[in-house]
């Protein structure tokens, strides 16, 4: 009979859902396979490593040393440092415990149920590659969820039962969890709106200054990444919102858009100088 009792606080997930921009300290993407890639602004001296039984730790942008599963950053060579590496990572588990307030994107297969998470969402997508994008911010992160079906007894007696209202429970929070994803979408798409216009608003400022944003997909560029998608995993950033940067600084003459077979890179501009 305590089986019984999984089913409620299955249902009790993600009660709201609400997109909020912050002041983040930086991007954090946690991947259910265990790669991990983050961007942390120069003001951060200290990561704690997501996982364990890490593999491929690379940093760029900075000096650090490891020590007791936390990275220490110090000597930054320019705004921020990039983070990449594969870890092993608990069943059914995601949990991120910083110092640091961080933009924290964990990316999931759409088949998976998720039973809690904590802190509250600022936003679930779905990516083109059939992943939740569910996206947090805070210090402390834990994801609960499974990717094992519930088997129903065939037999006459009251366990078949409880194992079916189990089933039908699962059920309700695939239902629940998708309409608060279109709900999500939805309202993503009317705040994405919003936010274009205030910032054309802000360019028709400020036209020839570079703003933080602009800084972060310029350095991408410089540090040889030169597609959109590309940009996009490294900084962090919304694609609407990378996809502008990148045409603002075209237009400003610091990058140019390069045309080859039907596909579109990005490469910084070469001056007069070197083209002589």
């Amino acid at each position: 009979m305590k089986r019984l009792f999984i089913v409620i606080p299955l249902l009790m997930i993600i009660p709201f859902i609400s997109t909020v921009a912050f002041s983040s300290s930086g991007f954090v993407n946690v991947y259910y396979n265990g790669t991990v890639n983050a961007v942390l602004y120069n003001n951060v001296s200290q990561f704690i490593l997501i996982g364990y039984n890490v593999t491929g730790l690379k940093v760029i942008g900075a000096e650090y040393y490891l020590a007791n599963n936390t990275l220490y950053l110090k000597n930054y060579t320019s705004s921020y440092a990039v983070i990449q590496y594969d870890a092993t990572l608990s069943r059914g588990v995601i949990q991120v415990d910083e110092k640091e307030n961080f933009t924290i994107m964990i990316y999931l297969p759409t088949t998976v149920t998720i039973s809690y998470i904590y802190p509250q969402p600022l936003s679930i997508g779905v990516t083109k590659n059939g992943l939740y994008n569910i996206s947090l911010y805070s210090d402390r992160v834990i994801l609960l969820y499974t990717t094992q079906s519930i088997p129903v007894q065939r037999g006459g007696g009251g366990e078949s039962n409880i194992e079916i209202y189990l089933l039908l429970g699962l059920v309700v929070v695939d239902v629940v969890l998708a309409y608060l994803i279109v709900q999500t979408l939805r309202r993503g798409r009317r705040e994405e709106r919003i936010a274009e216009v205030q910032e054309d608003k802000i360019d028709m400022i400020s036209s020839e200054t570079l703003d933080e944003r602009d800084t972060l997909v310029l350095e991408a560029i410089k540090m040889g990444t030169d597609t959109l998608a590309e940009i996009i995993r490294l900084t962090g950033l919304p694609k609407s919102t990378a996809y502008r940067r990148l045409k603002r600084l075209v237009k400003l003459g610091y990058i140019e858009e390069v045309r080859e077979k039907g596909k579109v890179r990005y490469v910084l501009k070469k001056k007069d100088s070197d083209s002589s």
